[in-house]
Parts: structure tokens; sequence; C-alpha cells
């Protein structure tokens, strides 16, 4: 779900996240497109949550999908995106079309294998997780995901 949402967070257009990126740009003090825990930290106290600080480390975990210790822009969106941006069928269509590599409306392992290893995604997740996933999510047990199956997943 965390990649579907990664996936969701990159066909999103501007007007969708304007609020998002201004709040991302106000947190990046040092302009270097990522967000730190210092950084981080910094946003939350700023905004009054500084009592948030023991659960600030298990929050930048989950939000840091490729566990390089910073959050980028993407992560950042991906974590602030609330139901009404992934439950929309044509923005879940998009992400989906991102994973079925070959078009045939099916995600197959080796497709979500091929997805995740652009970055460091697959290598977070493990060779074993991938099947895993689609062990999860493939309802009808056909080895692969269809859409129906993916949208059940995001909600």
């Amino acid at each position: 779900k965390k990649s579907a949402l990664y996936a969701i967070a990159g066909q999103l257009d501007d007007s969708q996240i304007t609020d998002l990126r201004s709040t991302f740009e106000q947190l990046d003090t040092n302009q270097d497109g990522f967000l730190s825990a210092a950084e981080y930290r910094e946003g939350l106290a700023a905004a009054g949550l500084s009592s948030l600080k023991p659960d600030l480390q298990c929050m930048l975990d989950a939000i840091d999908m490729n566990n390089n210790d910073v959050i980028d822009y993407a992560e950042f969106i991906a974590s602030a995106l609330d139901a009404r941006h992934y439950f929309q069928e044509d923005v879940c269509w998009a992400a989906f079309q991102a994973f079925d590599q070959n078009g045939n409306g099916r995600i197959c392992a080796s497709e979500l294998a091929h997805v995740l290893q652009s970055g460091d995604l697959q290598e977070a997740m493990g060779h074993a997780a991938v099947q895993e996933v689609i062990d999860l999510v493939d309802i009808n047990g056909d080895g692969e995901i269809d859409f129906e199956e993916f949208m059940d997943m995001m909600r």
C-alpha cells in the first residue's frame, strides 16, 4: 500500500497538493529537497506538537519508504494523502497502470518487483516481500493483482 500511495503521489498535479508542497518547503529549512529528523522535529515544535517527540522516530520510519533516513517530497506527499485522494478511482487507476507494465490489466510478481526496483524500495522490502504482497492482495488466487483487488487494498 505504501508503494501504491507513493505512485499515487506522483500522479497528483500541483493544484491537488499545493498546501502540502508549501508545508514541505517550509519544513525543508536547508532547501535540500529532503526532510531530516531535525527538520521534522522543528516543524512539529513550530506547530505546537512537540509532545510527539517520543513517537517521532516511529513516524519517520513509517514515512521513509526507501529507508535512507530522510523524507523526500514524494514520501511526504504519500504520507499526507487523505482518503479523498487515494479513493479516487482515476488517481488509483493511474497508479495501477504504473505497476501494470505490460498493460494487461493485472500486476504480476515480476511487474511489482520491477517497479519496486526503481529506487531503493526493492532493497528495503526484500524479494520475498514481493510475493507476500501478491499473496495478501490477490483475493481471487490467480497469482496476480487486478484493479478491483488493487482498489480493495487501498480501502
